[in-house]
């Protein structure tokens, strides 16, 4: 029996530093490859998907961004990972839209968290719940309007079964549990469009692109999966599990299902797999160079091993920490510090704080005036300020 090969820390984040595209700045115009492999949350528009984006592409703007959203629509906001808003480039809507839902009634109950206690009581399966919810979606949203989701939500009432309809004591209101509606979305009912006034827009996804996506849904759980180990590699099906909120059966049968696709290696001691097709990628990882700001949502950040990124339990607390959640400085990419920023009239202040024990070398000092700056862009400021604290 051969003895799988083993992988180092060093050599798994290097490599996915450069599969993110943090090694080297991807050419002007490359927004779609940007957005490549795995989705970018955006959970705080209009910057969030944006810094994300910038750090990956050079000379990014955030006209760019409108244009590929709302313009050309080569990139379509929805729901997808968790039940998260995500950007993906148009082309993957199926992998990161329905793709992305439990494959199985168990996995379907995971993706409902603590919402599923309300679908259970009403005497509802996890997917007929989604089924008949994302059915209604799509009549409501046939005439092809935008409603925020306030407006869309009011438009259900009275056609969703009300069983699925529980009453709201934060809203005072009847509507549909708010992880049930997001999955509505992942399957397909609907996905972001123009905004109305300063809300987002929610419109039939067919209505904006002009038609469904294309591929099945069978092929894209397997693609999603085929993704994860692209971005993430070397991974475990429960990485798969905690990134797509899937459950963790679910994704050892798309693991599975790849089958000679991927080979076993060591990673801490611990099984985990990578395609074949990027074993050298793995083995020997371009350097990265250069300073980048990710931001908190940004997707090298999803990945579920933390301690293969950071082993010191202090820095992953700083990282990670849940009430403020900062973003990350890279350096060459290796991760040194953590930052902030505030909107101070039309300055820009951030607040870099390096990881315990760590200093920032001179030449990434340096380097944050410009990072820093294109954040500001995506805040609509003229200045920034900079301040590196300890």
């Amino acid at each position: 029996m051969r003895t799988a090969p083993s992988v180092t820390a060093a050599q798994a984040i290097a490599y996915r530093v450069a599969v993110h595209h943090l090694d080297e700045r991807l050419p002007p115009g490359w927004v779609v490859d940007a957005a490549t492999p795995c989705p970018v949350q955006d959970t705080t528009p209009p910057a969030g998907a944006g810094l994300a984006l910038a750090a990956r592409l050079e000379d990014l703007v955030p006209a760019e961004v409108d244009r590929a959203l709302l313009v050309d629509r080569s990139l379509v906001r929805l729901h997808s990972l968790r039940g998260m808003p995500h950007v993906v480039p148009r082309s993957d809507g199926v992998v990161f839209g329905p793709g992305t839902l439990g494959a199985d009634e168990a996995s379907l109950r995971d993706q409902l968290q603590g919402d599923w206690l309300a679908v259970d009581a009403a005497g509802w399966t996890a997917r007929d719940a989604l089924s008949s919810v994302a059915g209604v979606f799509a009549t409501v949203l046939a005439d092809g309007e935008h409603r925020t989701t306030g407006e869309l939500s009011a438009s259900l009432h009275g056609s969703i079964p009300a069983a699925l309809e529980p009453w709201c004591s934060t809203c005072r209101a009847h509507h549909v549990p708010d992880q049930l509606f997001r999955l509505a979305g992942a399957a397909g009912a609907f996905c972001y469009g123009l905004p109305k006034g300063r809300d987002p827009g929610l419109i039939s996804l067919d209505a904006w692109l002009g038609g469904g996506l294309d591929g099945s849904v069978d092929s894209a759980r397997v693609e999603l999966a085929r993704r994860f180990l692209a971005a993430f590699a070397p991974a475990a099906p429960e990485h798969l599990a905690a990134w797509a909120g899937i459950g963790v059966d679910d994704a050892r049968d798309r693991f599975s299902r790849l089958g000679l696709e991927t080979v076993e290696v060591v990673l801490d001691g611990r099984s985990a797999w990578v395609q074949e097709s990027d074993i050298e990628a793995l083995a020997a990882p371009p350097p990265a160079v250069g300073v980048r700001l990710l931001p908190a949502d940004d997707p090298f950040l999803t990945q579920r091993d933390r301690s293969v990124l950071l082993p010191d339990p202090r820095h992953q607390a700083q990282v990670w920490e849940p009430a403020v959640r900062p973003g990350l400085v890279l350096d060459d990419g290796r991760p040194v510090a953590t930052w902030r920023s505030a909107v101070e009239r039309r300055t820009l202040v951030a607040a870099v704080l390096p990881l315990a024990g760590l200093r920032l070398g001179l030449r990434a000092q340096m380097a944050l005036d410009d990072e820093v700056a294109v954040v500001a862009s995506f805040h609509g400021c003229d200045d920034v300020s900079v301040r590196v604290v300890g």
